[in-house]
């Protein structure tokens, strides 16, 4: 036998050779290359993509989240190809990337393991060079790559609107880079090389950020439709058959139906996994209508959820708190509420959740478990290095887990509210920075003293970095916190051991040792008691003295002198300067509370070239009075990527019915253009604790105006 002869026609029969995957149905991830025996329904999108990738070597497939983008590709096309071809003697290679991390050095490492090489960190120079090219890379590739005339190659680029937040936070010249391949792709792709990119339809607009890309995309672009019934009935119940199941047509149809809504797709493959697990792996399972629990899709995903999450919090190392942690930081929300994946590699997740990657990575290996896929990396078995990405399998998770996503109380709400109090701090501290004295109240420190205690530096980027400037305007409030404490605790003193000196021996000495209990115990409070346990505190001590004096009083019936001392009025003296110190305090706390309480107005503007006008807006604001009371303006923070056109947001129900209307006529009042309308988040934060009064003026990209002084609305 000629073995050299043999082998590429080895090669070619190799896309024939059938191995059935585990299970009918891959849950709530994308199919894989190798899961294409039951990847049904489909097969007219995979005609249009493959005819349409062959004859322009170039494609865009775009749609909805969970349309079925990244599985009509993995395991329709690319088989598609490699099957097709086969018979006519043409060898396909392809290899899958994504953007994320470092588009080029993926797509790269990808390249190289076509041969095997994808360790050899030398070839993945090479290769990483000739991507350095830019528009000179398609011809690049396709002279070092093909192995003869027969040789085609096809680069998938997965999830490609991923580029765009790389954009922003890695590398904009890579990212540029990138685009000029694949703007060359579609304009003159060279032999034997075919490019396929996936992405979702909303972020089609931010191809215009790149020179020619939008031009690119609209001329290869394929908008993936949604299945017609039939096929998605075929879908449901084809693979069953495959493993000798049966799923009965009223359950399939009821899942047809149910999956008209945003994931329906991935939820209905989901449940199949779900129920053919609970079912069991026998000789001839059957699911019906009875497999299919009361809760729908969402329901069965979310308990689902809870289930895994139960068998991980019982690992030694994990615990719920560490499974909270990692959701929220695998998960964001825009300005505008949209949710989205947020992946990022181990390293970086054990820095945000604060544990070792190692003991985080035991955690991560049960939610991406064979039959769960809750959570994915690039492989999706063996050890996880500090360099994996992770990722969570499908936004209709995010979705649809009550414990991440429940109005109010979720992970998520808990992490927007979290950013909230994040981006305050440092507007406080931006305001600390230019002025020594505007430290957080007393109260407030506390309580962020506590909280912060939760956070560390890595979460802080995500909301903005500056955890120094943070530290800072704590220490300092820290500091005049206890300066403040002492001061008043001193005043009242003062007077009462003034007065205590002048009321005898006796009485001065049992007052000296109520004065040291109550001096400890202020001592011991420094950091724990608040205003309200100040003045009790101070209570406590003047009904102390009331007693001493009664005791007193008892002796001074054999001391005649001292009870001619008393009855000339120095009784009534002492109450007098006590209720004064009494009431000294009270003012200080009435004064304390109404700074509080205080309507606190934050400013967020999209562009550097708003924070001008947004400046003098803030110092506006701060001349004005609402019921009696200063209004204050923290400061102002640049947050990108808004799209309002200029919103007020208040967040308790009272307030936004009543409070914020006079606010929103206050600015509207300041403001030439834009003019706010009241955006009502009271429903989503109705069980948040979020602080009273606190109101958030975001303008988007429109250009701030103010009135001239004087001018009427």
């Amino acid at each position: 036998m000629n073995t050299a002869t043999d082998a590429p026609q080895q090669e070619l029969l190799e896309p024939f050779r059938v191995e059935m995957p585990p299970r009918p149905y891959p849950g709530l991830r994308p199919f894989d290359e190798a899961e294409w025996p039951i990847f049904f329904g489909r097969e007219r999108m995979v005609d249009a993509v493959v005819a349409g990738l062959v004859r322009t070597q170039c494609i865009v497939v775009h749609g909805d989240s969970g349309a079925g983008k990244s599985s009509l590709i993995r395991a329709g096309v690319l088989p598609r190809l490699r099957h097709e071809q086969a018979r006519c003697e043409t060898r396909w290679r392809t290899c899958i990337a994504l953007p994320r991390g470092g588009p080029l050095g993926n797509l790269a490492r990808e390249l190289a393991a076509l041969d095997g090489r994808g360790d050899d960190s030398v070839h993945m120079l090479a290769l990483r060079r000739l991507l350095n090219q830019g528009r000179a890379a398609p011809q690049a590739l396709a002279e070092a790559l093909p192995r003869d005339a027969d040789d085609h190659l096809c680069i998938l680029i997965d999830q490609f609107e991923e580029l765009f937040e790389f954009a922003r936070h890695g590398s904009p010249s890579e990212c540029r880079l990138l685009t000029d391949f694949i703007v060359r792709m579609a304009e003159a792709p060279p032999r034997g090389l075919y490019l396929a990119l996936t992405m979702r339809s909303e972020f089609l607009g931010a191809c215009a950020r790149f020179p020619g890309l939008a031009e690119a995309v609209n001329q290869r672009q394929y908008l993936l439709p949604p299945m017609a019934p039939a096929d998605l009935l075929r879908a449901i119940r084809e693979p069953a058959a495959l493993y000798g199941g049966h799923v009965e047509a009223a359950l399939a149809e009821r899942l047809a139906a149910d999956a008209a809504g945003t994931d329906g797709l991935p939820l209905v493959q989901h449940a199949l996994m779900r129920m053919h697990t609970l079912a069991g792996a026998r000789e001839g399972w059957q699911l019906g209508l009875a497999d299919y629990p009361a809760d729908g899709l969402a329901g069965l995903l979310s308990r689902h959820a809870d289930e895994v999450a139960q068998q991980a919090a019982a690992l030694p190392e994990a615990g719920e708190v560490l499974i909270e942690r990692l959701f929220r930081a695998l998960t964001t929300v825009s300005p505008e509420g949209q949710v989205l994946r947020r992946p990022q590699p181990l390293a970086a997740l054990a820095e945000v959740c604060g544990a070792p990657a190692e003991r985080l990575a035991r955690v991560i290996d049960v939610f991406r478990a064979d039959g769960v896929s809750f959570l994915t990396a690039r492989h999706r078995s063996g050890a996880l290095a500090g360099e994996e990405w992770i990722d969570i399998g499908h936004e209709a998770l995010v979705r649809c887990w009550k414990r991440l996503s429940e109005p109010g109380s979720g992970w998520l709400v808990k992490e927007v509210r979290d950013g909230m109090i994040w981006r305050a701090l440092l507007v406080q501290a931006e305001s600390f920075e230019a002025d020594d004295d505007a430290v957080l109240s007393s109260s407030t420190t506390r309580e962020r003293q506590r909280w912060l205690l939760e956070r560390n530096p890595a979460w802080a980027e995500r909301h903005g970095g500056g955890w120094e400037r943070v530290q800072a305007l704590m220490r300092a409030s820290v500091v005049a916190r206890r300066r403040s404490l002492w001061l008043r605790i001193g005043s009242a003193l003062v007077v009462v051991v003034a007065l205590l000196t002048g009321g005898g021996f006796g009485l001065k000495s049992l007052a000296d040792r109520r004065l040291s209990e109550v001096t400890q115990a202020a001592q011991q409070a420094e950091f724990a008691q608040n205003l309200t346990q100040l003045r009790a505190a101070n209570e406590d001590a003047a009904r102390q003295l009331r007693q001493s004096q009664e005791t007193v009083a008892r002796l001074q019936e054999s001391l005649d002198a001292l009870r001619e001392a008393r009855q000339s009025g120095s009784d009534a003296r002492l109450r007098a300067q006590v209720d004064l110190a009494t009431g000294l305090i009270d003012r200080a706390a009435a004064e304390l509370k109404s700074g509080d309480l205080a309507p606190r107005i934050y400013l967020h503007v999209s562009r550097d070239d708003q924070r001008e006008p947004a400046a003098a807006l803030r110092a506006r604001i701060g001349a004005l009075r609402l019921d009696g009371v200063a209004l204050v303006a923290p400061g102002v923070q640049l947050v990108e990527y808004q799209t309002n056109t200029g919103v007020l947001r208040c967040f308790a129900a009272d307030e936004c019915r009543g409070e914020a209307q006079k606010l929103l006529v206050m600015l509207n009042g300041l403001l030439q253009t834009p003019q706010l309308t009241l955006q009502d988040l009271s429903r989503q934060y109705a069980d948040a604790k979020v602080r009273p009064h606190h109101y958030e003026v975001w303008f988007g990209a429109s250009q701030i105006v103010l009135r001239s002084t004087g001018e009427k609305k």
